[in-house]
C-alpha cells in the first residue's frame, strides 16, 4: 500500500493540517491507534477532510477492520476524485480481502486518469492473474515493463503468467530480459537459449541472445547469432543494424567486407523505397533560417549526449530552427534539458516509418540529421524514404550507414583523412575542422598525480565495452604485460563470474596470470571517473576504438595508446588524440603500439607531464564547442 507520506493534505484549518502531519508521522512509525485518534479528531471539526478520511480508512484496514475502511476511502474519492492514490489504495484493500472484481475496477479507475501509472498497471496485472484472466494480466504487465523501471519481481510475475498459459518460450524470454536489465548476463544467455529450445524461430529471443553474447565479449558468437536471427526474419532492419554494429568489433572483418555488408542493408531496405520518394517543396532561399531536424533514440542519459548537448547549446537560433524527433520512451533530466533547448520536440517511437516521414515533411525540414547510425533505436528506414532534401549522419555511429539517401557524413580531418576512407562510405564526407564537441561530466574529480610514481607498479586499463576486446587485442595486450613485469591491466564491465572466468582463461592462454588482471564490475559514472585515479595509461581496443571512453580518459588525465587503421571506426581514438596534440600515442602497427607502451612505462616523469597537461589541452580554443558549432552551421549552409 502507498505510504501515508505520499498524500498531500487537503485545504483546512492550520491546526488540522499540523495535526494531520503529526498523525502521518505516527502512522508511518506503526502507531496506528494513536494516528487513528488524531484522524478522528480532525474529522469531527472537518467532516469532509478527504486526506483524513482516506488515512483513517488505511489505519482501520491495517488494524484488521477493513469493513470500516471501505466507506471512508470511498467518501474521500467522492470528495477528491483527482487524487488517484485513494482509488489505488482502495484497490489494494479489496485485493487483500479477495474482492478481485472490485480491486480491478479501482485500478482501472486509476489508469483512466493516469494511463501510464506503473504501480497501477502492475497491481491490475496481479489482480487479473489472481482472477485467472491471464491474457489481461499479461497485457497489463507488458505495459508496465515497457519503461524498464519496474522491479525484477514484476518480470517474474509476467513470466509466471506465461508459464501458467504453457507459453514456455515466452516465460524464459521474459526472465532473460529481466536478467539483461540487471547485468546478469550468464543467466540471461541460459534463459534465451532455453526459450529457443521451446521455439527455435523465436526471433526476439535469438536477437537478444546475440546481444547478450556481445556484451559478454563473445563478439564472433554474437555476430553469428545476429545472422541466425536474420535467417528467421530477413526483413528485420533492426536485426541487420545489430549485425552491422557487431561486425565493427571483428578484427577478422576487413573494412571492404564491412562496407559491403552496409550496402547489402541498403539494397534490402532502401532500394525498394526509392520509387516512393516525393519532391521537396522547401524554400530555396540560401539566406533564410534553416529548419534542422535531429533524429535519435538517445535524447537521454546516453553517451551521445556528451557530444550532442554542447552542439545544441551553441546553436544560433536566429540561423537555425531546431526540431527534435525522439525515438524512445525513456525520459530523464537529460531528456528535459534537450527538449528545452529545441524549438520543437516530439516523441516518435510510436509512429510508423510512414507516419514519421509525413510529420517531417509537414514540418518542412531542410536538413535531417541522423544521430544513431546502426545503433539501437535508429530510424534509418525513415531516412531511406528521403523525407528531407538534405540528409546527414553525425555523432552516433563511427562509419557509413550504407544509404544513398543520406547525403553526407559529418566527420573531421583525423578520423577520415582526405583520400583514405571515402571508399568505405556511401555518403560524401564533410570534415569539421574542430572535430567533435565534448561536454565533460560536471562531477568529474580533479586530475591526480600519476599513480605509478608512488605505487611502484604501472596500471594499464581499458574500460570499453568487452565486445571490442577481441582475440587480437588480448594477444597484443598480453605482449605488453609480458614486456613489463611491473604492469597490471584493468578491464571494466566485468558484470558476472562467467565473464571473469572467460577473461582469466583467455589471458591465461596468452601467458598472463590472473594476478596481473584487475577486473572491475560495471559501476556508476562517478565511480567510473574516479577509477582513472588508479590508471596510468589507457589501452585502446581495435578495430573498434573507444569513443566516449577515450574522451573521459583524456579529461581525467589518462592518455590512450591507439592503433590507427584505415577506416572510420578504427580511427576514432586517433582523431581524439590528434585534436589535443597527442600524436606520440598513435601507433600504425602492433609493434609500434607495443613500443609506445614500453617507452612511456619507462619514462614516468614524461607520462605525468602529459597527464597534468590534458585538461588545458582539451580546454584550448580549437576544442571550443561554440566554435565547433559555428563550423557545423557553416557546413549546413554550404
Amino acid at each position: 500500500m502507498t505510504n501515508p507520506d505520499c498524500n498531500q493534505p487537503s485545504a483546512g484549518t492550520a491546526a488540522n493540517e499540523q495535526a494531520l502531519q503529526t498523525a502521518i508521522a505516527l502512522h508511518q512509525s506503526g502507531n496506528f491507534r494513536q494516528a487513528e485518534v488524531i484522524y478522528q479528531n480532525i474529522l469531527r471539526s472537518e467532516p469532509n477532510h478527504a486526506d483524513a478520511l482516506h488515512l483513517l480508512g488505511l489505519t482501520y484496514h491495517q488494524q484488521g477492520q477493513s469493513k470500516l475502511a471501505i466507506p471512508l476511502i470511498k467518501k474521500a474519492i467522492t470528495l477528491n476524485p483527482d487524487d488517484v492514490t485513494y482509488s489505488f489504495n482502495l484497490g489494494h484493500l479489496y485485493q487483500d480481502l479477495g474482492q478481485l472484481d472490485e480491486a480491478i475496477a479501482c485500478f482501472q479507475q486509476v489508469l483512466a486518469r493516469q494511463p501510464g501509472a506503473i504501480d497501477a498497471l502492475v497491481a491490475l496485472g496481479t489482480a487479473f492473474k489472481a482472477k485467472g484472466r491471464l491474457d489481461e494480466a499479461i497485457a497489463s504487465y507488458q505495459k508496465a515493463i515497457v519503461t524498464q523501471s519496474v522491479s525484477f519481481k514484476v518480470f517474474l510475475e509476467l513470466a509466471n503468467a506465461f508459464f501458467e498459459q504453457g507459453r514456455l518460450d515466452q516465460a524464459h524470454y521474459t526472465v532473460a530480459h529481466a536478467c539483461m536489465l540487471q547485468d546478469q548476463l550468464a543467466e540471461a544467455v541460459a534463459n534465451y537459449q532455453q526459450a529457443l529450445t521451446y521455439n527455435p524461430k523465436h526471433f526476439d529471443a535469438q536477437l537478444d541472445l546475440a546481444s547478450a553474447l556481445l556484451r559478454q565479449g563473445k563478439t564472433e558468437e554474437g555476430v553469428a547469432g545476429f545472422r541466425t536471427a536474420l535467417a528467421i526474419r530477413p526483413a528485420s532492419a533492426t536485426g541487420h543494424s545489430n549485425l552491422l554494429f557487431a561486425m565493427q568489433s571483428l578484427s577478422t572483418c576487413p573494412p571492404a567486407e564491412l562496407f559491403q555488408e552496409h550496402l547489402r542493408y541498403a539494397e534490402r531496405f532502401e532500394a525498394p523505397l526509392k520509387p516512393l520518394r516525393q519532391p521537396h517543396p522547401n524554400n530555396r532561399d540560401p539566406e533564410r533560417r534553416l529548419k534542422v531536424g535531429y533524429v535519435s533514440g538517445d535524447f537521454c542519459n546516453h553517451v551521445v549526449a556528451f557530444f550532442f548537448a554542447p552542439i545544441l547549446a551553441g546553436h544560433d537560433k536566429s540561423q537555425v530552427e531546431i526540431f527534435g524527433y525522439y525515438n524512445n520512451n525513456q525520459f530523464d533530466n537529460h531528456t528535459q534539458w534537450i527538449a528545452a533547448h529545441m524549438d520543437h520536440f516530439m516523441v516518435c517511437h510510436t509512429l510508423s516509418d510512414e507516419q514519421l516521414v509525413e510529420q517531417i515533411r509537414a514540418d518542412g525540414i531542410d536538413i535531417l540529421v541522423d544521430l544513431s547510425g546502426h545503433t539501437a533505436a535508429n530510424r534509418l528506414p525513415v531516412f531511406a524514404r528521403k523525407p528531407a532534401p538534405v540528409q546527414v549522419t553525425y555523432i552516433g555511429y563511427p562509419g557509413t550507414t550504407g544509404l544513398s539517401s543520406i547525403d553526407y557524413r559529418i566527420s573531421d580531418p583525423w578520423q577520415d583523412p582526405v583520400g583514405l576512407t571515402e571508399r568505405y562510405h556511401s555518403e560524401t564526407l564533410v570534415r569539421i575542422p574542430g572535430g567533435m564537441a565534448y561536454l565533460p561530466d560536471a562531477g568529474a574529480p580533479d586530475v591526480n598525480v600519476l599513480p605509478a610514481l608512488a605505487s611502484g607498479e604501472l596500471v594499464f586499463a581499458s574500460l570499453n565495452n568487452l565486445s571490442k576486446v577481441n582475440p587480437a587485442v588480448i594477444t597484443l595486450w598480453s605482449r605488453i604485460l609480458q614486456a613489463l613485469p611491473q604492469a597490471r591491466l584493468m578491464l571494466g564491465n566485468v558484470t558476472d563470474s562467467g565473464i571473469r572466468d572467460r577473461l582469466t582463461d583467455l589471458f591465461g592462454q596468452a601467458g598472463i596470470g590472473p594476478e596481473r588482471l584487475i577486473l572491475q564490475p560495471r559501476v556508476s559514472v562517478a565511480d567510473y571517473l574516479a577509477l582513472h585515479h588508479k590508471i596510468d595509461i589507457a589501452l585502446d581496443p581495435f578495430p573498434y576504438n573507444g569513443g566516449t571512453t577515450t574522451m573521459h580518459s583524456l579529461w581525467m588525465g589518462v592518455p590512450v595508446i591507439t592503433l590507427a587503421g584505415d577506416h572510420a571506426v578504427s580511427r576514432l581514438c586517433a582523431a581524439h588524440l590528434s585534436r589535443v596534440g597527442l600524436n606520440e600515442f598513435i601507433a600504425h602497427s602492433e609493434e609500434e603500439y607495443l613500443q609506445c607502451a614500453i617507452r612511456f612505462a619507462n619514462d614516468l616523469p614524461a607520462l605525468n607531464q602529459v597527464r597534468q597537461s590534458l585538461r588545458q589541452r582539451m580546454n584550448a580554443s580549437a576544442c571550443d564547442p561554440a566554435a565547433i558549432t559555428r563550423q557545423l552551421e557553416a557546413a549546413y549552409r554550404d
